[in-house]
């Protein structure tokens, strides 16, 4: 790989041009992608002063080699990052071709030295050099690199280009002409000129002034003129240090556009723009020549508020700022937007830097956009470690799954009235490094609508379906229960991705996988869970509904849910004994089953007279500790070799009406 020390391009040169002048505003935020955007601007730079001075340090031929071996290398490295993340995508092979295109280009401009002047060659090569590279850093590999960090964070691959899309508006195009004005300075005759004593002085001021131009641009916001997040973190710092010394306060608010989308979506990128403006203009108005505004990105502003002292001098501020998009008109439309505040106090207790603060105020506007927007939140500490700490949860949870700490037991389900095992049903546990073998109530509430609940919820299933394989090949087709979450159930491919993962086993394991569901997840889209439980059913999936009783059961809903087994819930269970309401609940919930001639199982049967009582009812199917714990997988089939079910439950007669009413009855007596 070629390298500057090669070309012997001394610093201490005295004829030298950075037609370039890198500026870390450039950066993309990857950083092996930002140190080799730099190496090519200084072999941009090297070819510049050639250009401009036909110095003897450097040689055409020699910049050609490096660009070209050390472009090839830069395109390596970056479409293997590009690669990892646009699978398949247009931008990828777009992005593919054009460095082909470049490299190509770089190519012919090497052999054309052969039948045109030197210098002709190396002025079309810089005037190509300095445009595709302004544009590859600025534009084409900036967008790729937002996508690549938004998905990072968890984006998919669509919401992260959208997301790039917006953090571009009217920022990108600015810093390539600004790149572009700055290289028509370098024009061929000023080049030329520079060689002249005179004529050097004026470029270089001209230089200077560009310099300045991009340090602008580095600071402040292209399209509203306010300052960027650098300066405001510099501003920051010096309000905080003065605050401490005057003993004063100030506030800072996170403010946050409602309805900027739709605005943008539907009017067009040029109307957001506009408003954009309007409200920067507004915003510096109402704080005055003691406030601060800045524009972070897209919609979300920062303001300083100065002289505050507490939320009472804090509150009319907001009050006012609250209204600050009201009456937005644009081409005569009347424009509906609102704000979302976050706001956070300073001093504090403890010490904080600037951007902590930041993140507070932030942190405040997202608690603000989750309460219902049009609203302010003020940030509060006790919730930050509460947050905090969730973050950790999930973290470790995400290491536990990747370093295969959890593991499933199996709780065997029977036939009490006959004896016989029916089923298994696979419960999560996780072995955790510090804390031991926990279990799902102290994890699954940590994971719920998170993208977790769905890397959790298919491990299960792979897990299990690999169990069952294992069962089968020993003979046992008993049917083995998987618990699904809503939000499985809810993705578009959940019935493709499960026929595929059935196909990836070689026996046909459909028909022993019985998949439970939630009562209250099953009733948060009927319909929609309706459809799935149907395809699952074509596949020869069977369902049944979890914890059945809790979810404000109709017979509309009963009617239009067509799975085949109602588990009732275990509060019902464990209470008939001593609540004659729930004795009743779960008389009727038999009489429903049977009624839509549905297969009934209770679960949490934990004495033996829970399940004398459900046989005497009607029931026959259950699980419960009094009939087994859960356990590994290698215990189930020495606890199946030895079950028996108890004499007093082998077939046991079923109690008539009168004899349910007179139980009934007695459970009442008791409880007065």
């Amino acid at each position: 790989m070629a390298d500057l020390n090669e070309l012997q391009f001394s610093p201490m040169l005295k004829n030298s041009i950075d037609i370039f002048p890198w500026n870390d505003n450039f950066n993309t935020g990857l950083f092996e992608i930002d140190e080799q955007h730099r190496h090519l601007v200084r072999l941009l730079n090297a070819l510049a002063t050639h250009v401009a001075f036909r110095s003897d340090a450097i040689q055409l031929n020699e910049i050609f080699d490096a660009l070209t071996a050390y472009t090839v290398y830069h395109f390596t490295a970056e479409e293997a990052i590009w690669a990892e993340f646009f699978v398949e995508d247009k931008e990828y092979r777009e992005h593919h071709a054009v460095h082909d295109r470049f490299v190509q280009r770089l190519n012919h401009l090497k052999d054309s030295q052969k039948s045109r002047p030197s210098d002709q060659v190396a002025h079309e090569a810089l005037d190509f050099l300095a445009r595709w590279l302004a544009s590859h850093i600025l534009e084409k590999d900036r967008f790729m690199a937002y996508t690549v960090l938004a998905m990072k964070q968890g984006l998919t691959l669509a919401a992260a280009k959208a997301q790039a899309h917006q953090q571009m508006s009217g920022t990108a195009r600015t810093l390539i002409d600004i790149i572009l004005s700055l290289y028509s300075v370098l024009s061929s005759n000023t080049l030329w000129l520079m060689r002249e004593l005179e004529e050097r002085n004026r470029v270089e001021e001209a230089f200077r002034e560009q310099r300045r131009r991009l340090e602008h641009m580095a600071r402040f916001d292209p399209l509203t003129g306010l300052p960027n997040r650098m300066l405001l973190t510099e501003y920051l710092q010096k309000i905080m240090n003065r605050v401490v010394e005057q003993h004063g306060g100030l506030a800072l608010v996170c403010l946050d556009l409602d309805g900027f989308k739709v605005v943008n979506d539907t009017y067009g990128y040029e109307t957001g723009d506009r408003v954009l403006i309007v409200l920067a203009e507004r915003m510096e108005c109402l704080l005055g020549k003691d406030g601060r505004v800045a524009r972070l990105w897209g919609d979300e502003f920062v303001l300083v508020l100065p002289e505050v002292m507490g939320m009472d001098s804090c509150v009319p501020w907001l009050s006012k700022l609250l209204m600050i998009a009201s009456g937005v008109v644009d081409d005569g439309r009347s424009l509906n937007l609102s704000v979302s505040l976050g706001v956070t106090l300073y001093p504090q207790r403890e010490e904080i830097t600037p951007s902590s603060l930041l993140r507070q105020a932030d942190q405040a506007l997202y608690q603000a956009k989750l309460a219902g927007k049009k609203r302010y939140h003020i940030f509060d500490m006790v919730q930050d470690h509460e947050v905090r700490g969730h973050l950790e949860n999930l973290e470790q949870i995400r290491q536990g799954l990747d370093h295969q700490e959890f593991m499933l037991f199996y709780q065997p389900k029977v036939n009490l009235r006959s004896g016989q095992v029916i089923g298994v049903e696979a419960l999560i546990r996780w072995n955790h490094p510090q804390r031991g073998l926990l279990l799902p109530g102290e994890f699954l509430h940590l994971i719920q609508n998170h993208s977790l609940e769905l890397d959790l919820g298919n491990w299960v299933l792979d897990t299990a379906l690999t169990q069952m394989e294992s069962w089968r090949l020993q003979g046992m087709t008993w049917v083995t229960s998987v618990n699904v979450s809503g939000k499985q159930l809810q993705q578009p491919a959940f019935v493709a991705e499960l026929t595929n993962r059935l196909a990836q086993h070689h026996h046909d394991l459909a028909s022993c996988l019985e998949l439970e569901v939630l009562e209250t997840s099953a009733l948060e889209d009927i319909a929609q869970v309706s459809g799935v439980i149907n395809e699952c059913m074509r596949l020869g999936v069977q369902f049944s509904i979890d914890d059945f009783g809790t979810g404000y059961s109709s017979l509309s809903y009963l009617k239009r849910l067509p799975a085949r087994t109602l588990k009732i819930d275990q509060g019902f269970v464990q209470g008939m004994l001593q609540d004659a309401d729930d004795l009743a609940i779960l008389v009727g919930i038999l009489g429903l089953a049977n009624a839509f001639h549905k297969n009934v199982i209770a679960e949490g049967v934990e004495t033996l007279a829970h399940g004398e009582m459900l046989l005497d009812l009607g029931c026959d199917e259950a699980q419960g500790y009094a009939i087994a714990h859960p356990m590994p997988a290698d215990e189930i089939m020495d606890w199946v070799t030895h079950w028996q079910s108890p004499p007093s439950c082998l077939h046991r007669p079923v109690c008539s009406r009168e004899e349910v009413s007179l139980r009934r009855q007695a459970v009442k007596d008791v409880q007065k």
